[in-house]
């Protein structure tokens, strides 16, 4: 996503010193601020690449508001491709008036004509200097054909991010295509690195034999060496001149090693982009650990930006000592200065003279804590506050000599048991090994019945040997305690579609609305009517639940009262949403709404639905229609052996989901059942993706009465039709001390009707 032609200075804040960090766009709220002003005072929705052009012009893929924004030297905000519609619009024109879908990445060349990664029309588009866009490869459809040929007539595969060399050469990375690949002047297109496959084999021999695992960023040296963010090998990679591809950074385990050895030696976590300086030092978004890493001409890696801890840390201070969230994007203007998109804050934020950084010296313990704590809690309400441990190393820590002190704000009272304001807690006899586990530095803390509304920060300090002598030892707690009366009156809600049902006709699917209240306001406007109308070619199917997501308690849901009439146009419920009353049902509401496109709905997207809650003002609901069929294989995995009954306290038999249809399985239902003996021990179902092992997902369910049935009405798969994707959902169940002994099936159905279901057989014995 970087480009390496720039000659000038890019968006600069005032008084930004020496490696402190600054924001140069967003304000941190997602969404689409209009053009013409100031950059920090608008809005991104998850800014991925960035570039600096040679007159110091920033730009920014705007992910989700299918844009790609330019900010000047002077801080001044416009956009110049993309209408904000997702979708694919012819070439030729302006480029401001035609659609693109999912810009990923971007850059300049030097004569300033720009190149964008369109990922999800599957294309690279090129916009001139007259400001025309054109496509320079990809014919728009998914897939892999062959090299050699008009770069424009072949198929290509999720294109992640791109670059032009010097000669005018185009470089891009595929997503799926697991390649990167090159357009020459001429526009023949031929493969640079991957064979197609997605994984790991070896350093040393021809890039275009080896495999790769989801390249994302790319990057070129003076000396025309490729670079390649090898994402799912946990890898930066190196393409030489020669095309012999070696491993730059990263062991290809993901985590957090420590800084200051050699890079090669590290882990990383999902690096997403990489760029070099004009001294050759590297850069690396690395995308999990929530960092920017620097590998020097000597191959020693450090942290120039990110503390670890996902988030938004406030401006100003060190880089190294604020939180980044999901940093996706790096890129440097001439003067050294480092631009970082920083995703999920919904902002880029700068570093200045990131290259003459002085690294800061590592710690003798490097614990670092994860804040726990609520935005909102009412007077009178029990909650937790406090922290994970961590370390991040590179040493165990013996947990007798870390001690966590927390000093509660007066108005704030411990759980019980305790007494004053000044809680702490030992860890004798416990390991804290890096990059694994945590220790439980979260106490139980309550309001007193009399506590003033208002904002009340308490302190949670770790100690090491009774020092705090360390990085990151202090984390500040806010908390606002509300006190207002309940709004009796539904319009205080803010109401959303939260996920957008895609079906092909015949097929299910699940639609989402989302309530929420503003700072924890407790609403409460009892049981009133609620009309939902499908979007054109759906119609309401099954039973609609609830749950609320956020509380201490877990997740907490059920049914909703409800008719559906005018043959499943209309969806009528009866039920009373309220936030934020009790601690049962603080954060969010979601109802979970069955759906099924008609037999006969023709394909394409329909804004016409409408939820009417009560005296709400209607919100908007959408759906898709798409040709093709929801279809997917299940593959159960054994266990490694046979289960006991009574002494297995925890067992996850895996179901191994594949995509065998044509259209992306989105949001579905999901029904797991157990046999006699078998109970599931959770409220939800977790699950992995193929693009990201290390980070589990959850979804909500319900258990029945017998705990043998788990329904989890909106699963969240989202996985593609491509033949190396795949999604493992591992439920948690136990063995009852009377199983009978022998095979025990577990079952899974997706979709309601079912359109796959599978069975896995678990050996039962008894005890001994």
């Amino acid at each position: 996503m970087a480009d390496d032609s720039s000659s000038g200075r890019g968006p600069q804040p005032d008084g930004l010193l020496q490696g402190a960090i600054a924001t140069v766009a967003g304000n941190g709220a997602a969404g689409y601020g209009s053009d013409g002003g100031p950059a920090t005072a608008t809005q991104l929705y998850t800014p991925y690449g960035v570039a600096v052009d040679g007159a110091g012009n920033l730009y920014i893929a705007d992910y989700n508001n299918q844009r790609i924004r330019k900010v000047t030297p002077g801080g001044i905000i416009t956009t110049v491709a993309g209408n904000g519609v997702a979708g694919y619009g012819s070439d030729g024109g302006p480029a401001t008036a035609t659609q693109l879908y999912g810009p990923n990445g971007v850059a300049v060349d030097g004569a300033g004509n720009l190149y964008i990664a369109d990922y999800n029309n599957q294309r690279i588009r090129k916009v001139d200097t007259e400001g025309i866009i054109t496509t320079v490869a990809g014919n728009g459809t998914a897939g892999y054909v062959s090299d050699g040929g008009p770069a424009t007539a072949t198929p290509i595969y999720y294109p992640h991010s791109v670059l032009v060399a010097a000669d005018g050469s185009l470089y891009f990375s595929e997503w799926y295509g697991q390649r990167v690949r090159k357009v020459d002047p001429r526009g023949i297109i031929t493969t640079v690195a991957g064979n197609g496959t997605a994984g790991y084999r070896s350093d040393g021999g021809p890039a275009t034999a080896t495999t790769l695992s989801y390249p994302s960023g790319i990057a070129l040296d003076a000396a025309g060496n490729l670079y390649i963010a090898d994402y799912g090998n946990q890898r930066i990679r190196k393409v030489d001149v020669k095309g012999i591809i070696t491993t730059v950074a990263g062991n290809g385990i993901a985590g957090y090693g420590s800084d200051g050895g050699p890079a090669t030696a590290t882990q990383l976590y999902s690096p997403a982009d990489v760029a070099l300086d004009t001294a050759g030092n590297l850069y690396i978004a690395d995308y999990n650990n929530q960092r920017i890493r620097k590998v020097d001409a000597k191959g020693l890696i450090t942290t120039v930006a990110g503390n670890g801890i996902a988030g938004y840390g406030s401006d100003g201070g060190p880089a190294t000592a604020t939180q980044l969230y999901n940093p996706s994007g790096v890129a440097l203007d001439a003067t050294g200065n480092l631009y970082i998109g920083d995703t999920y804050n919904n902002r880029v934020r700068g570093v200045s003279a990131v290259a003459d950084m002085t690294p800061p010296a590592q710690p003798a313990a490097d614990l670092y804590g994860e804040a726990v704590h609520p935005h909102a809690v009412q007077r009178g309400q029990q909650f937790d506050l406090g922290a994970r441990i961590k370390n991040r190393g590179p040493n165990p820590v013996d947990g007798q000599y870390v001690t966590v002190v927390l000093t509660l704000h007066e108005g704030l009272e411990g759980g019980p048991g305790s007494t004053g304001r000044r809680l702490s807690r030992t860890f004798a006899g416990q390991q804290l090994l890096p990059d694994q586990g945590s220790l439980d530095g979260v106490f139980r803390v309550t309001t007193a019945g009399d506590t003033p509304a208002g904002r009340y920060e308490s302190t949670l300090e770790i100690q090491y040997s009774g020092e705090i002598d360390h990085k990151d030892a202090v984390v500040k707690l806010p908390v606002t305690v509300v006190v207002p009366e309940p709004v009796g009156d539904e319009t205080a809600l803010t109401i959303i579609q939260d996920t957008v049902p895609l079906a092909a006709p015949g097929q299910p699917s699940v639609l989402t609305v989302k309530f929420t209240s503003a700072t924890g306001q407790p609403v409460n406007p009892g049981v009133i009517s609620q009309r939902f109308t499908a979007p054109d070619g759906f119609l309401f199917t099954g039973n609609p639940g609830y749950a609320y997501y956020d509380t201490i308690h877990g997740v907490l849901g059920g049914e909703l009262d409800h008719t559906i009439v005018d043959a499943g146009r209309t969806l009528l419920i009866s039920s009373d949403p309220h936030l934020n009353t009790t601690s049962s049902d603080t954060g969010s509401l979601v109802y979970t709404i069955p759906v099924r496109a008609r037999a006969d709905a023709r394909t394409g997207r329909y804004c016409d639905g409408s939820a009417s809650i009560g005296h709400h003002t209607p919100v908007q609901l959408c759906g898709r229609v798409a040709d093709g069929t929801l279809r997917a294989s299940i593959d159960p995995k054994p266990l490694s052996g046979p289960a006991v009954a009574g002494q297995e306290p925890w067992i996850y038999p895996p179901f191994v989901i594949r995509n065998t249809g044509t259209l992306t399985i989105g949001t579905i239902e999901v029904v797991l059942t157990a046999p006699t003996g078998l109970v599931f021990t959770e409220d939800r179902v977790a699950f992995t993706r193929w693009a990201d092992e290390q980070h589990e997902r959850t979804a909500a369910g319900v258990r029945s009465a017998d705990r043998r049935t788990l329904t989890c009405p909106a699963v969240r798969l989202d996985l593609l039709p491509a033949p190396d994707a795949w999604v493992s959902l591992y439920p948690a169940l136990a063995i009852e001390a009377t199983a009978p002994a022998g095979p025990a099936p577990v079952g899974i159905q997706l979709g309601e009707p079912a359109f796959a279901a599978a069975r896995d057989v678990i050996a039962i014995q008894p005890p001994a």
